[in-house]
Parts: structure tokens; sequence; C-alpha cells
């Protein structure tokens, strides 16, 4: 138990990287935590109790039996929400630890711009090493990529919306006009390279503006950065001609 926080989370829970549910019950005894209390917080959660099943899987004797397993995608969730002061003495330090690092990567994730690290991952950023730097600009291009995907999404459902007579809700305009134009560059250049070009736009856009989320991009420099994307349009293509329509 001891090298909880230093090992790999899948590893320490004896989770098979091709399984795709775990049983809660083998976890909780691993984790020295009652089985039958998180099952209630697991059901109580909507998105947990969605991947949730009865499964018939290996006890900890190794003999199937139906069990609750949680998808596997979601014990990170389940396990953010632990509480250090409802489990063992031995075990609550190792859940704190694992709760401060699931916090520290959110809040990488989706902290609002101009905001330094405070956190136990990453030191501020003049003190950060090159992996670190590397690692943080990883995750906002990580969290572009996100949010295009969901932006994309919302921008089909509004165009059926539009078809069927009906809006779907309004989202912010400086957000979507760059989810259009990064979507309609990809999609051409991507056309005429053969490549998946979205990545390129996203890390250019992370190295220009330091944006993690097309929502932080400061509304005097929107401008600035629609043209860098027809610039590059331009370049990748090899036309000086302005970019279509989107």
């Amino acid at each position: 138990m001891q090298h909880f926080y230093n090992s790999d989370l899948g590893q320490i829970l004896a989770l098979d990287p091709n399984q795709t549910y775990a049983a809660i019950p083998v976890i909780c005894a691993m984790l020295e935590i009652p089985h039958a209390s998180q099952i209630k917080r697991i059901k109580a959660h909507a998105t947990l109790a969605a991947g949730l099943r009865q499964l018939k899987v290996p006890n900890l004797d190794g003999e199937d039996e139906r069990q609750a397993c949680l998808r596997i995608d979601l014990i990170p969730l389940w396990a953010a929400g632990l509480d250090p002061n409802s489990v063992s003495a031995e075990a609550a330090p190792i859940v704190q630890a694992l709760s401060s690092e699931m916090a520290s990567v959110l809040w990488q994730s989706f902290r609002p711009q101009a905001f330094e690290t405070n956190d136990q991952l990453l030191p501020n950023r003049w003190e950060q090493t090159q992996a670190e730097v590397a690692y943080r600009g990883a995750l906002a291009v990580a969290n572009l990529t996100r949010e295009q995907m969901l932006l994309e999404r919302q921008l089909t459902a509004d165009v059926e919306a539009r078809e069927m007579g009906g809006m779907s809700a309004e989202i912010e305009a400086n957000a979507v006009l760059l989810a259009r134009t990064v979507r309609r560059v990809a999609q051409v250049v991507g056309e005429r390279s053969r490549r998946n070009e979205y990545p390129a736009i996203f890390d250019g856009l992370y190295r220009q503006w330091g944006i993690t989320t097309y929502r932080r991009m400061p509304h005097a420099r929107l401008n600035e950065a629609l043209a860098w994307l027809e610039r590059w349009y331009g370049d990748a293509l090899g036309e000086p001609e302005p970019m279509p329509d989107i």
C-alpha cells in the first residue's frame, strides 16, 4: 500500500488493460474500503451509475461470482471522490495523495487563463523543467481538441435544430467562430495533405496565444487569431487566396 502514490493506478488495482469492467468489491478490498457504501455512492452518481453493471467475474478467491462492476474508464472519477477520512489509517494518506493528484490534473486542464499553478503536480511556470513545460503544452492541446470536438457536435445540433424549426442552447459566439474556422481549415487542408490537421492547428493556437480553451481567447485578439488561421490555410495549400467563407 505504501507505494500506491508512485505506482500506476491500474497496476495497483490489478486492472487488466484489456478488461472493460472492474469489480468494485475487489477494488475496495485492495484499498481497504467497505464496498457496500461505495456501491451506494456509485448508484447515487448519474455518470458513475451509467457504467455500473452486475457481471460474473472472479472474486478475491479466484472464483467466479456475480458482482457490482464499474466500467473501467470511470474508475478514476470514482477514485477521485474517495474520502480519506472514511478509510483505514493505513489507506488514508494513499487516498489523500490520489485525490490531490486527480484535482491537480483537472486544474491543469480547466484552470482559467492567467492563473499560475499552485498544486502538487506542477511548480510555477518560471520554475518548470522542459518536461513540465511539454506536459503543460500537451494538456492545453488536449483540452483544445476536446473543446473542438464538443463544439462541432453543438454546431451540428444547431444545424439540425434550425432545419426542424427549433433552436438549441446558445453558445458563445467567439468560441463558435473559432471552432467553425478551425474545422473548415482542418477539413480543407486535410483533403489536400491527406493528414489530420487538427493537432497542428491546436498546437499553433496554444503556442501563439497560450490558450487552453477557445472561451479564453481575448476578444481583442480574436481577429488576430482568425487572420493567423487564414495565413496558415494559405501557406498549407501554397495559395495566397483568402480562406473560403465558413
